[in-house]
């Protein structure tokens, strides 16, 4: 069985009996235009809660899709079950969730930004939704910058932390690692490197101004796949060099690290601003641990911890000083929702797709190919300090289900490289 990304079928490339294709420049429009404002703060334009009105045009125009490509659409849920489970998982929650309505509202959202995320990557492929979400980034780069220029956003903030288009310095800090991403794959791919070069510069600069910090670090764990990739093509023997290097330094690391432990991490969350509370969620996790205990098998239901006057939601807010709506760690938002069976259904929905994610980069012939592999790297900090999955129309989630090889079929050798546009040299 051979892992593709559904190049085989994506794009319009003819008209399918009775349905209508928009033209494909039209359509990459569109796409740029939704990756670029689907989380941006349309009070800006004097709307309330715009994004909602995006994400329900998105996933009207997916469920078209689906329904005029249902053979096509049962592959992605064949190959990949175990991600399709979670919004099936929040929607059954309902029957013992403490807000049935809530949790099965939210998990057919959580359902249909999955969906989305499949029908970008079977409309698309993997290579030319790269280049719409490189694009959409950059845009968001400008407009964040003249956001801050014109309107003086950090302003608004104590801490003269930029916010550019969105509703807080997280998002623009996570919107910044995932360009940085996208910028150095099609630069060390070799496309249009005096854009991309550029792009990738910017995005540190904005992403360095955000004040982010998990979002900084999640930036730097996600390029690392790229610098092995790179030493990867240099051949096996260059290769070996380092890697025998790597472990000898990396040796003496990890003794100086287990000696100085206690030093180190004290001067670590000085250095990025953190006390030991980490902002107050050490704190935050504490109150998820004691709800878990009290249902560790199969939770409270999907979202119901935030919407019940069961819980000690309004209490946890007080005490911990701020509006919040997640725990900040996907483990504990899962095991509060699902108890230890939600654990169980995440953990393989995470290893299923960084088993797709290495398959993709140890076959492939680009850095592109090396991009679900940097995507999840990048998630691994952001689930462990944010709440990047399992949420009902993250940005994170519907990258997961877009950019992770979903489709498994049998093809022949160059198929890919026959439908895919090739990426022109600008050097």
């Amino acid at each position: 069985m051979h892992i593709s990304s559904g190049l085989e079928y994506s794009g319009p490339v003819g008209r399918i009996r009775g349905t209508y294709e928009l033209p494909v420049g039209y359509v990459d429009v569109l796409a740029t235009i939704f990756l670029c404002v689907c989380y941006a703060d349309s009070s800006l334009l004097g709307i309330v809660s715009g994004e909602r009105y995006v994400w329900f045009a998105v996933d009207i125009a997916a469920l078209l899709t689906v329904l005029a490509r249902l053979s096509r659409f049962h592959d992605c849920l064949i190959a990949n079950p175990w991600l399709t489970a979670w919004p099936v998982l929040a929607m059954v929650s309902a029957l013992w969730s403490l807000t049935p309505a809530v949790s099965f509202y939210h998990g057919l959202q959580l359902l249909m930004t999955i969906v989305a995320g499949y029908v970008f990557q079977l409309y698309f492929g993997r290579s030319r939704l790269l280049r719409i979400l490189f694009c959409a980034l950059v845009a968001a780069q400008i407009l964040s910058v003249l956001s801050e220029l014109v309107l003086h956003r950090s302003a608004m903030d104590g801490g003269n932390a930029w916010f550019g288009i969105y509703t807080h310095k997280n998002v623009l800090g996570s919107m910044m690692a995932l360009s940085a991403l996208c910028a150095a794959c099609l630069f060390m791919d070799g496309w249009k490197r005096p854009i991309t070069g550029a792009s990738f510069i910017g995005s540190l600069v904005i992403l360095y101004l955000s004040h982010s910090t998990t979002a900084q670090v999640a930036t730097f764990v996600g390029l690392s796949p790229l610098i092995v990739f790179a030493i990867w093509q240099r051949g096996t023997l260059f290769t070996g060099f380092v890697i025998g290097l790597t472990i000898a330094l990396g040796s003496v690391a990890l003794v100086y690290v287990v000696v100085h432990s206690d030093a180190i991490s004290q001067q670590f969350l000085s250095d990025v601003g953190k006390d030991r509370t980490l902002s107050g969620r050490t704190l935050l996790w504490q109150f998820a641990a004691d709800q878990f205990w009290r249902e560790p098998w199969f939770g409270i239901g999907y979202k119901a911890y935030w919407e019940s006057s069961s819980t000690p939601f309004s209490y946890l807010q007080f005490v911990i000083g701020q509006k919040l709506w997640f725990f900040h760690n996907n483990f504990y938002d899962v095991a509060v929702a699902f108890g230890a069976v939600g654990l169980i259904f995440f953990g393989l929905g995470l290893a299923a797709c960084f088993k797709r994610a290495c398959v993709s980069a140890l076959n492939g012939r680009s850095y592109s190919d090396a991009l679900p592999l940097s995507f999840c790297f990048y998630l691994a900090v952001s689930i462990n300090l944010e709440n990047a999955l399992f949420q009902n129309h993250s940005f994170s989630q519907f990258l997961l289900a877009a950019l992770i090889p979903v489709t498994v079929k049998q093809i022949r050798s160059g198929v890919d490289r026959s439908l895919d546009y090739n990426y022109p040299s600008s050097t």
